[in-house]
């Protein structure tokens, strides 16, 4: 089962806050390794087999297969 990993190795895990095109949000779920959010249960997310879900502080969403380049912790927020 693939991990899904900040560039310094450490896991993404629901709760972190994060920032994607200087947008924050916070991991909703990560697919990959089976962790969802209390409000974000799998079984709403059944189609999705891979990947990691952003809930951004706007109410937006995206769900992503891997980091990219626009990805980033939140180092102003503590999870």
């Amino acid at each position: 089962m693939k991990r899904q990993k900040y560039k310094d190795g450490t896991e993404i895990h629901v709760g972190d806050r994060i920032l994607y095109c200087r947008q924050a949000g916070t991991i909703a779920f990560v697919a990959d390794h089976g962790e969802y959010a209390p409000d974000h249960p799998a079984k709403e997310w059944i189609s999705i087999k891979t990947g990691f879900m952003i809930l951004f502080d706007n109410g937006a969403r995206l769900h992503l297969e891997s980091l990219d380049e626009h990805f980033s912790r939140n180092k102003e927020e503590r999870t």
